[in-house]
């Protein structure tokens, strides 16, 4: 990773002694298709002779060798953004809306140009969280730092029709022209409360391209303008991430959801939690048909990417159950600070 990231280590307190102490122990559920170790990192993947699983393996060896700290790939990614998340296809409409727990996420399309989807505006979140840590900035130069953060994650600048620059340049014009709303409820005794928040991502954004290029020259620099309550969110609580894993599995948006989301729950886990398939499919499940084959469809996918996942992140412990996905109190992926 660039050295620009260096500075973002003080976000971080050093790791607490704790996490290098063994992993707990658990109760072992019968039937669990996790193994003896309660994990999946050394099961096979649905597709483990694909493209996705040796993208992977090349990895393993230089994540487990070094932190992402040592190896400057601390990225960070916006808690609200982790815990519910994006479309992973085309959608429909002007509207999308997705619930974790008491927390519903609606994205609006307000530009025109179409709800953001798939792996690249994910990845572009990635980047602008982790460029507005850096900076302290609202206004985000896109020119040599997105490049590099695409080399980084391994993106090659290609021109054409199917290239990665115009499928990139549509994403992030969705992205910008977009709106988030989020609204939360919760019982306290013998009241409810119910609150919200809506936001816009871009205050104002200025993009250049050329059609083998991202923008580099000085004089052609695009730019984004976070709005200030957008801002706020990105840096309020940000997910620490490895951006090897993200490289790795940044063909799937389930598996960098996956990853993310259990990179964040295992971080104050304290106790084996059981996660129902149902809880599951309203977070992540979009495109997934409501019906006994479309709920089997998303769990096979489901076991595809957490076996991707901890592949990559090979502490992560967890069981799959008949009635859902069990967390086991793991070691962060990345250090926790000290409480």
């Amino acid at each position: 990773m660039s050295s620009d990231l260096t500075s973002i280590r003080s976000i971080l307190w050093p790791a607490d002694p704790r996490d290098a102490r063994s992993q707990p122990s658990s109760d072992r559920r019968k039937g669990s298709a996790a193994g003896r170790n309660g994990n999946l990192s050394n099961a096979p993947s649905v597709n483990g002779r694909g493209r996705h699983s040796e993208r992977i393996l090349s990895f393993v060896s230089s994540i487990h060798g070094e932190s992402a700290i040592e190896a400057d790939a601390l990225g960070f990614m916006a808690k609200m953004l982790v815990q519910t998340t994006l479309p992973h296809r085309a959608q429909p409409g002007t509207q999308y809306t997705r619930t974790d727990g008491n927390v519903t996420l609606s994205i609006t399309d307000l530009g025109g140009a179409g709800l953001p989807y798939g792996a690249y505006p994910r990845l572009i979140l990635i980047w602008m969280t982790t460029e507005a840590l850096r900076t302290g900035e609202r206004k985000l130069g896109l020119g040599r730092s997105l490049s590099s953060f695409m080399g980084q994650l391994g993106l090659q600048c290609t021109g054409g029709h199917w290239g990665t620059i115009p499928r990139f340049r549509d994403q992030m014009e969705r992205l910008f022209g977009a709106a988030i709303s989020t609204r939360w409820k919760q019982d306290l005794g013998t009241q409810s409360n119910v609150g919200g928040s809506n936001l816009l991502l871009a205050e104002e954004f200025d993009l250049w391209w050329t059609p083998q290029s991202l923008p580099r020259a000085p004089h052609l620099q695009s730019s984004v303008t976070l709005s200030q309550k957008f801002f706020d969110q990105l840096v309020e609580a940000p997910v620490p991430l490895d951006l090897r894993a993200i490289r790795a599995l940044k063909q799937s948006p389930l598996s960098l959801d996956l990853y993310a989301w259990a990179t964040r729950r295992v971080s104050y886990l304290e106790r084996p939690t059981l996660i129902p398939w149902e809880a599951l499919r309203r977070s992540f499940g979009a495109g997934y048909a409501d019906t006994p084959q479309g709920r089997v469809k998303f769990r096979a996918k489901v076991l595809d990417a957490f076996g991707r996942v901890c592949r990559v992140y090979s502490a992560l412990r967890l069981e799959i159950e008949i009635g859902g996905v069990r967390l086991l109190p793991s070691v962060p992926h990345i250090p926790r600070p000290f409480r």
